[in-house]
């Protein structure tokens, strides 16, 4: 895939993403809304059912045990009030000088007999109904207006009912009841707020009063044979509400903001996969074209060989022959090293690979390495510089591949050196390993070469160097040696100034 399609990708999806985070912003908010809404609707709904079933209930349901027999003691009076009344109203003649008396929520005309009226037995006997329906009556007004003055002697007596003896309990079970059926199953704060002086007549157990007194959840609460002029409120609180609501809402958003992060993840990962991949045809490509290249010459060059023997005026003479034997054998050599490191590269890719491991004298494979470099550094006026010291414990290790690594990274110092080379090989013995550096003074590496320097095809770009051929699988196949034998390899490297490799390899 090319890099700017991969960009544009990476545009467009960069605008998906932000669009469907601030989309899913926007609708979290607007849930939120609509959430708050119908919670707000559902409580509304269920104080409407408690006020709704108060009024079809008798004010004995809801007022206090002690309350309903002071109720029944006023409705007894009514009782006796109205039966007056009828005797009043059935015998006018009898009756003068009323005067209106105040008890209760009921009036009352005090009725006396006129004087010197002739009164029938009929009319004494109606007296007598009289009076002694008066008498039941101020005896229980006597006794209401005893209790009224030892318990609160500034309240005027009166037949309704005081809002403080209200049944409580019923109200905030029955308020509690309908909530849960209208689907609010968070648990709130009760109350009944006596509008004139802000005061709390009633509020639920731990209840923050303050809470109750400032909540927006307030509804005007006149039950029959309340005082009209006792300015009630049911109040509720929800402490936990906002939180709950917005932690719904907040799960929902970090739910959604988690699976776009995590398609985006997987959407970076995917470019980094094409892009590895990318790289990796590139480098596929390049080391097919470098194989190819570095196939043929030595071909073109045994094939040239073998023409050049076949005249015989070539043959004829026995140092042009030798020469032209030599270059066919130089060239064998040549493909054959090339072949053998592809093997060993693809046999130490595979899990079930083993070495061959021996007791082995580092020093004497990096001697023997040079003598194989030495008639090329002779051509290049280059120089190798050995400091072989002593490896203090036994080297159990791969001769074959301990010696082709060391070959490899001759042959890179030498490959990547632009003026004559000047190779350095040190040997010595640190924290119970055997160490060998190689150091050159070759173009360097870059920083950022330095990192990939040992994936396999990779390959260090050599500037203005056009004559170095290699396949990227060198010095992965050093690295792969030194992984497989435990050891350790590092580098430092400086642009223009050269590489030193340090290979740990552990010691018996």
């Amino acid at each position: 895939m090319k890099r700017h399609l991969l960009l544009l990708l990476s545009s467009i999806f960069a605008l998906a993403s932000i669009s469907l985070i601030i989309i899913q912003i926007s609708q979290t908010k607007k849930s939120a809304k609509i959430s708050e809404n119908l919670f707000n609707i559902s409580v509304n709904n269920a104080i409407d059912d408690v006020f709704a079933q108060l009024d079809q209930m008798k004010i004995e349901d809801y007022v206090s045990q002690k309350e309903r027999y002071r109720l029944q003691r006023f409705r007894r009076i009514d009782e006796l009030n109205e039966k007056m009344q009828d005797i009043i109203r059935l015998n006018e003649e009898l009756f003068y000088d009323e005067q209106r008396v105040l008890f209760g929520i009921s009036t009352q005309d005090s009725a006396f007999p006129k004087i010197g009226a002739h009164l029938s037995p009929a009319d004494e006997n109606t007296l007598t109904q009289y009076n002694t329906l008066l008498n039941a009556r101020n005896r229980l007004l006597g006794t209401i207006k005893q209790t009224q003055s030892r318990n609160n002697p500034t309240i005027d007596i009166n037949n309704s009912i005081d809002a403080s003896k209200l049944n409580f309990p019923l109200l905030d079970s029955l308020i509690r009841e309908e909530l849960i059926i209208n689907g609010v199953d968070i648990n709130p704060y009760i109350g009944v707020l006596l509008a004139e002086d802000d005061s709390l007549l009633y509020s639920s157990a731990d209840a923050n009063e303050d809470d109750l007194r400032n909540t927006a959840y307030k509804y005007s609460f006149h039950p029959h044979g309340i005082s009209s002029d006792d300015n009630l409120f049911v109040v509720l609180a929800f402490p936990s509400a906002p939180m709950l609501l917005s932690s719904d809402t907040n799960l929902y958003t970090v739910i959604s903001l988690f699976m776009i992060l995590l398609i985006t993840l997987l959407f970076i990962i995917s470019l980094r996969t094409i892009s590895s991949q990318r790289k990796l045809d590139e480098m596929k490509t390049d080391f097919i074209n470098n194989m190819t290249h570095e196939i043929k010459t030595p071909i073109a060059t045994i094939s040239l060989a073998c023409e050049m023997l076949e005249d015989e005026s070539v043959t004829s003479d026995s140092t042009t022959r030798l020469n032209f034997i030599n270059i066919i054998s130089d060239e064998n050599r040549r493909m054959r090293i090339l072949i053998e490191t592809l093997l060993q590269s693809a046999k130490m890719s595979r899990k079930n690979f083993s070495l061959n491991l021996n007791e082995i004298d580092l020093n004497s494979l990096v001697l023997s390495s040079i003598k194989n470099f030495k008639l090329t550094i002779q051509n290049r006026q280059g120089t190798i510089e050995t400091h072989l010291g002593d490896i203090n414990g036994i080297l159990f290790a791969d001769e074959l591949h301990i010696s082709n690594m060391i070959h490899n990274l001759i042959d890179n110092a030498i490959k990547y050196s632009e003026r004559q080379p000047h190779i350095t090989i040190t040997t010595f013995t640190r924290d119970s390993c055997a160490i060998l550096e190689i150091a050159d003074n070759g173009i360097g590496i870059a920083k950022e070469d330095q990192k990939h320097i040992f994936e396999k095809f990779y390959r260090v770009s050599t500037g203005d160097v056009h004559n170095v051929k290699g396949f990227g699988i060198g010095l992965n196949y050093v690295s792969q040696v030194v992984a497989l034998h435990k050891g350790r390899i590092s580098l430092t490297s400086e642009l223009g100034q050269g590489t030193t490799f340090t290979i740990s390899l552990p010691l018996e």
